[in-house]
């Protein structure tokens, strides 16, 4: 289900290329959830970015999916989403952290705290059920450096 992102949206490219890899994973539909969270999240960030046609056109598209998406999601409350996207972000932090402090982190490792920080951070979209989420990923996205 890639896009093509265009140069102006580079900031939003994290979110679709997590929500492709979630997709991938069809024996958990955990997955399809966080994806479509992820690319909401993309286009709620892309909108103020979006200055361009291109730009646009690729908000467009993403909506588009979206839309496709939303029955599906429909039967899962907000705080449902919230729910399932912080079991997932917190699954994958313990994961790299559990090896950090083993002392067997490797590039993977590194991989999934960055992972793990862009999970935190589409939880903002939740607003009121996500106060203290963004402590986390920080600290994710710290490790990867």
């Amino acid at each position: 289900m890639g896009v093509s992102v265009p140069v102006s949206l580079r900031k939003i490219k994290v979110f679709l290329t997590r929500a492709d890899e979630l997709d991938r994973d069809k024996g958990n539909p955990e997955s399809r959830v966080v994806a479509f969270n992820c690319r909401q999240y993309g286009v709620l960030s892309g909108i103020p970015l979006a200055q361009d046609a291109e730009a646009k056109a690729c908000l467009g598209d993403l909506l588009n999916l979206l839309e496709k998406e939303k029955e599906a999601m429909a039967v899962f409350s907000k705080a449902e989403h919230w729910k399932i996207c912080r079991k997932v972000a917190d699954r994958v932090f313990d994961k790299a952290d559990s090896e950090d402090r083993a002392g067997t982190a490797t590039k993977v490792t590194a991989k999934s705290f960055y992972a793990a920080g862009t999970f935190y951070e589409i939880l903002q979209q939740f607003h009121e059920e996500g106060a203290g989420d963004n402590a986390i990923g920080e600290d994710a996205e710290t490790k990867t450096q």
